[in-house]
């Protein structure tokens, strides 16, 4: 039986820490995008999602913690595109959240119940978030401006140095992708965007910025309905890298990138291509031995998944409508699986079933009552069985309806945050974990085809067992001593010491131009290397088009 108990100081970080995370959640869902479906019931899907995250996020998380430290996985993201991405980092903490909240509302739950999970979530999040956004030091993208700057210098070097300058076939080809790919990702994940994942600005100097798009789960993966569907796709995950000449660029804690203009393609002067996985420790470029190559790898990459979007089309078609729901649900409910993959501990049958305690909720979560309990109740904080008091104004509704010009009435007082009450310092009439027995008291059915086929990575295809067996041999000196400890701050200071020289030949070992040149480099040292290949600077580049003369 655990003891678990929290003090004053960890109760008073939980409730501000969930309401942050609450603040987070009702600006984005205020201010950003939101995309409705002819095709798929996002709403319900969505909405049940959240029950399934709260029954088994915990336990599936904590026993991939035993073996992999949130603060490891936070250093795996950064490095390689391995699950964790700004969304589904997200999604890991708010799904479950939102669980919580709409069952206490629900009169099914008290905030007090299940503590010791609560904890348990809040604390992997914000461990696993201080990790990966190590370079830029905040949690949310939203606290840094949305900016998400993820990646450090030896990285972004490399990016930076190896980008082809983007010819009008060129650029055509990497606006063709990023359209059918974004079309795709769409599909692929029940027409969300939690397959797309963006990572940046970065400063290049003048009016460029550099930023990278995710494509996820492209290929043969965790979702059964892409067997078969997807098997001539080449490549799982890709990374395309980016840099523009007078763009606006700002990324959400949904992992969009919001451009402006947001027509955005003809400003686009440099393009590279890398793909990677959780199997990986650094990018694998692709088609980037020059710049036609890459101009004709978008090319085909880009017929690929149009072909598999046509399959896929066909695939969901033959779907009843409770199979969309589950698929939706199985969507949201895999951005949990960066642990479990990590630490080799990932079992298909977990994440291919709906919780018996969801299926309660299935008669009532039509698309018309799941609109109004998410969108209504719940993102725009519409009637009043949130409010903790009369008095309580919600910071960002507030802000929205004073920087409006104070016309109407105030916003109604609710919160999401379901703060847990001081009296738990010394009444302990609370459940401490919501499954007892762990992972065994979550069972469940369901009505899809189980998957069938083997996993897509850089190395190949692999089995289940093998997947797992490889993750828990995987070893890599950039997450050992000294490497591990070695951050921008530290470079700053000790760039020419040799475990630092080291660290950064190490990340260089693919790259076509930075290959061995150490920690010493400056921006100037990239633009003499790339000209000395024959291309030009990009700050040559710029200068050009800003003369209205034509780029090669």
């Amino acid at each position: 039986m655990s003891d678990f108990r929290l003090d004053e100081q960890q109760l008073l970080l939980l409730n501000a820490q969930l309401q942050r995370t609450d603040d987070v959640l009702i600006h984005n869902c205020l201010t950003r995008t939101a995309q409705e479906s002819k095709l798929f019931p996002i709403m319900p899907y969505l909405m049940m999602c959240f029950y399934d995250a709260y029954y088994r996020f915990p336990d599936l998380l904590r026993e991939a913690s035993q073996i992999i430290s949130p603060e490891d996985m936070g250093a795996r993201a950064r490095e390689v595109v391995c699950g964790a991405t700004q969304v589904t980092s997200w999604g890991t903490l708010n799904f479950y959240l939102n669980g919580r909240t709409n069952l206490i509302r629900a009169g099914m739950l008290r905030p007090e119940d299940n503590l010791e999970d609560l904890w348990f979530m809040v604390d992997f999040h914000h461990r696993f978030m201080r990790s990966y956004h190590r370079a830029s030091g905040q949690v949310w993208a939203l606290d840094s401006g949305d900016i998400a700057q993820s990646h450090e210098e030896r990285q972004l070097q490399v990016f930076e140095a190896d980008a082809f300058e983007a010819d009008d076939a060129l650029r055509a080809a990497a606006a063709k992708f990023t359209a059918a790919g974004t079309q795709y990702s769409f599909l692929v994940h029940c027409e969300s965007r939690v397959g797309l994942q963006a990572s940046g600005p970065y400063g290049l100097g003048d009016r460029r910025l550099m930023h990278t798009r995710d494509f996820t789960k492209l290929g043969e993966c965790d979702f059964s309905w892409l067997d078969g569907v997807a098997d001539g796709v080449t490549h799982n995950q890709l990374t395309l890298v980016l840099i523009t000449d007078g763009v606006g660029i700002e990324v959400s804690d949904f992992g969009t990138a919001y451009t402006s203009p947001e027509a955005y393609q003809d400003q686009i002067i440099g393009v590279g291509l890398y793909t990677s996985d959780f199997l990986c420790d650094r990018y694998v470029p692709v088609g980037m031995d020059n710049a036609k190559d890459l101009t004709d790898t978008l090319n085909q990459l880009t017929e690929e998944l149009k072909v598999a979007t046509r399959k896929l089309y066909s695939r969901f078609a033959e779907m009843t409508n409770d199979q969309m729901v589950e698929a939706g649900i199985y969507t949201y409910f895999q951005a949990a699986t960066v642990g479990p993959h990590l630490a080799g501990t990932y079992r298909q049958r977990d994440w291919e079933f709906i919780d018996e305690r969801t299926r309660r909720f299935w008669p009532v979560f039509t698309e018309e009552y799941a609109l109004d309990a998410y969108v209504d109740n719940f993102a725009a904080l519409l009637g009043e069985n949130a409010a903790d008091t009369d008095y309580y104004l919600h910071p960002v509704a507030y802000g929205v309806w004073r920087r409006g010009g104070a016309v109407g009435p105030l916003p109604t007082p609710g919160r999401n945050a379901s703060l847990v009450p001081q009296h738990v310092l010394r009444d302990h009439d609370y459940s401490l974990r919501v499954n007892a027995g762990g992972l065994a008291d979550a069972v469940g059915t369901s009505s899809l085809p189980a998957k069938s086929t083997r996993y897509s990575f850089v190395r190949g295809k692999l089995s289940e067992d093998e997947m797992n067996a490889a993750a828990r041999e995987y070893a890599s000196p950039l997450f050992e001593e000294p490497w591990r400890s070695i951050d921008e701050r530290t470079v700053k200071f000790h760039w020419q010491e040799e475990e630092v020289q080291a660290l950064y030949r190490y990340n260089q070992e693919h790259s076509r131009l930075l290959a061995g040149q150490g920690s010493a480099l400056r921006r100037a040292d990239i633009d003499r290397l790339r000209r000395d290949a024959g291309e030009r600077a990009w700050s040559d580049v710029s200068e050009l088009g800003a003369r209205g003369e034509v780029t090669a």
